[in-house]
């Protein structure tokens, strides 16, 4: 009778989700083997959108640059979180929360408002970086033209947009540690350095793999940062994966090799989800 209970009062909303998150992936996966004209599927054709897409010559080099913009990303909020979460962990008082607030301030943009800032940063003879160059004396150059440049740029604006969320999550896992083990540490001759390495980085292991994870998952998927940048240029250099996928779909109007593609996408993010449940566990 309890089991019952506890089925009817659970079961619309477990309904509800399965309905709205896992009707869409099988409903892509029945238009991905078929035949899809002017945005209707057509005739059965089984794997052939897959076998396109294997051969196709332009997935090679989209996927690397997808791996080195979300690799880059990471490993630099990682570093700037981790830098930041510490420095405000010893802080007190106003300028502590002054310092969090300004750090977590990106986060809470909206993701096109903050991109458009950067853009207009770097816009040729108005923006406020090359005003700034003008003015010490320096040369200004247009980074968006250059791949290597608008490449960085990109990065730099995932970093800066997305350190908020990871400076909160890092801080809450400082504030957790015991202060008594940092204290028996310091009347044990240890420094900063090796604290930090011997405590700090340990009992962070759970806070790091959710940003980890968290990040990689935020920079797989967006495609408004890239969109509003760069636009996938210059000459396709930050075309990543969410920007091949909608302009495969919305731009050629390749519905079939969209969808499959991003089913791939989807197995991905499923993979790292499911990775990190697993090393959660472990954690724990």
């Amino acid at each position: 009778m309890r089991s019952f209970a506890l089925a009817a009062y659970i079961g619309p909303s477990v309904l509800t989700l399965a309905a709205l998150l896992i009707s869409p992936v099988l409903y892509a996966t029945w238009f991905s083997l078929h035949r899809i004209e002017y945005g209707t599927p057509g005739d059965f054709i089984g794997l052939a959108n897959y076998a396109l897409l294997l051969h196709d010559a332009n997935l090679p080099p989209m996927l690397g640059r997808t791996a080195l913009f979300t690799a880059a990303s990471v490993v630099l909020t990682l570093v700037v979180a981790l830098a930041l979460a510490c420095w405000i962990d010893r802080l007190r008082g106003r300028l502590a929360f002054a310092v969090q607030l300004i750090a977590v301030l990106p986060w809470i943009i909206s993701a096109v408002v903050a991109t458009l800032l950067f853009r207009w940063v770097f816009v040729h003879d108005a923006g406020l970086g090359f005003a700034a160059l003008r003015a010490l004396g320096g040369h200004a150059t247009q980074p968006l033209n250059s791949p290597s440049g608008a490449m960085v740029l990109l990065v730099i604006v995932s970093v800066w947009k997305r350190t908020g969320y990871a400076v909160i999550v890092l801080l809450a896992g400082l504030k957790s540690i015991p202060a008594e083990l940092a204290e028996a540490a310091r009347i044990d001759g240890a420094g900063p350095w090796q604290m930090f390495l011997r405590i700090t980085l340990p009992l962070l292991r759970g806070p790091l793999i959710l940003v980890t994870i968290v990040m990689a998952l935020s920079c797989l998927n967006t495609v408004e940062t890239p969109l509003v940048l760069t636009g996938g240029g210059p000459a396709g250099a930050t075309r990543v994966l969410p920007i091949d996928i909608y302009e495969r779909a919305f731009v050629d109007f390749d519905i079939g090799a969209a969808t499959t593609l991003a089913l791939a996408a989807f197995a991905v993010n499923l993979l790292l989800v499911l990775g990190y449940v697993r090393l959660a566990r472990l954690h724990v």
